[in-house]
């Protein structure tokens, strides 16, 4: 049993619990000055048991090991529901080809792209790429994201792609972050498999998918315009469901071809992107359990015109925000700039920042119930800052917290 006390003030997230993550207003947070948060258990199984003003906390505790969090601000751990984080290799050439005025589209079919990154992944070690996603992961745990989904999709053969999801499922038995594993080989069509994309789709479905299905968290594809469309949706959606794996989906970025309605049609946690979605998308996902995650950093670094956040959040559709990090449109693991490019460019509030990158990332990955909000029997993640304000959580954007302390997996991360 341990008591954290003496904290200046503790972010809950009772009432953006309460109403599932949605029309959220700043007594949302669940704020709760000089406050006390009580946890119990042991490494993954240490849940939070109380929670409440300093001068409420029940006498049993008064023996438990104490903390003090010397007026320091608590808040649930970031969840980061989208990334591809296993991955080898360097696209900083596109990156001046697109200073240039060459479009994604354009630099895909001239090698680069998906296809580039692929050629990298699958001819790193096992071991070594490890090693870099290792890295990865400390970088996450140390600005506060205690919880985020590793996608596949850079090996787009069957050995790379098992390499890949081999590596996820060591990475979730030794680090103390959450780690969902999406299965994502429907991210591009590979070399050998060009103008036979129907083909390659068949092959993930019927023969890949039911030999690897026991390391998929999730199945996700890329559907839009140049990629995969609603028809390849169909046969592989459909077998992910017979798996009874849940579904995530790369959705209407850079065309407006289905993505969002494919994803309200399958019961998908999430449709990821949607910088073209128009208002009939926008009332789609506001009447459904589909997650809207934007990834305003892609956008940002494509310098495309970002997703319709107020639009969305107005018409009580829920929304989640995450880095999408990768090597060739969002090559940074900076949760910071996600925030701050939300508030500046997408117009959402704080509350509606942080709730997007607790609770509503939790639930873009099917995992509400216990992740994204300190409250009874929620898992015990969470971070320290020196702040007297949640609007302070993200204003100096651009680095770590000065004396960040995050905690997770029943200790403290060093």
């Amino acid at each position: 049993m341990i008591v954290i006390h003496n904290i200046g003030q503790l972010v809950t997230l009772e009432g953006a619990v309460k109403k599932q993550g949605r029309n959220i207003v700043f007594q949302d947070l669940g704020i709760i000055t000089d406050a006390c948060l009580v946890l119990n258990g042991i490494g993954r199984k240490c849940k939070v048991e109380w929670v409440g003003k300093s001068s409420d906390l029940p006498k049993k505790y008064n023996k438990a090991k104490k903390i003090n969090a010397n007026k320091q601000l608590v808040m649930p751990g970031f969840v980061d529901s989208h990334t591809h984080l296993v991955f080898a290799g360097d696209r900083s050439r596109e990156f001046e080809m697109r200073l240039a005025g060459h479009t994604y589209q354009e630099i895909a079919l001239a090698g680069g792209g998906i296809v580039k990154t692929m050629t990298a992944t699958r001819l790193i070690s096992q071991a070594d790429l490890l090693k870099i996603s290792l890295k990865r992961v400390d970088t996450f745990l140390r600005q506060g994201v205690t919880t985020f989904e590793i996608k596949t999709g850079y090996g787009l053969d069957f050995d790379s792609e098992e390499k890949c999801l081999k590596i996820i499922d060591k990475l979730k038995k030794t680090t103390p972050a959450t780690i969902v594993a999406t299965f994502l080989a429907a991210h591009a069509v590979p070399p050998e498999y060009k103008g036979k994309k129907t083909e390659y789709t068949k092959l993930v479905a019927t023969k890949w998918l039911p030999k690897l299905k026991k390391y998929c968290d999730y199945l996700d594809m890329f559907l839009d315009e140049g990629y995969f469309d609603k028809e390849d949706a169909e046969v592989l959606l459909t077998q992910a469901q017979k798996y009874k794996i849940r579904i995530k989906l790369h959705a209407d970025e850079l065309k407006l071809t289905g993505g969002t309605q494919t994803a309200c049609k399958f019961n998908a946690l999430s449709a990821d992107h949607l910088l073209q979605i128009s208002q009939k998308e926008i009332e789609l996902l506001s009447k459904s359990e589909v997650t809207a995650t934007l990834l305003p950093t892609t956008a940002f670094f494509l310098k495309a015109a970002y997703a319709p956040a107020r639009r969305l959040l107005d018409s009580g559709a829920r929304v989640a925000l995450a880095t999408d990090f990768n090597p060739g449109t969002s090559p940074t693991q900076d949760i910071s700039l996600v925030a701050v490019l939300a508030a500046l460019q997408m117009h959402m509030k704080t509350e509606e920042i942080i709730t997007a990158l607790t609770l509503n990332g939790a639930y873009a990955l099917g995992l509400a119930e216990k992740k994204g909000a300190l409250l009874k029997g929620y898992d015990a993640d969470f971070i320290m800052l020196e702040s007297n304000s949640v609007a302070k959580v993200f204003y100096e954007f651009g680095q770590v917290q000065r004396n960040l302390k995050v905690f997770t997996n029943g200790s403290f991360y060093s």
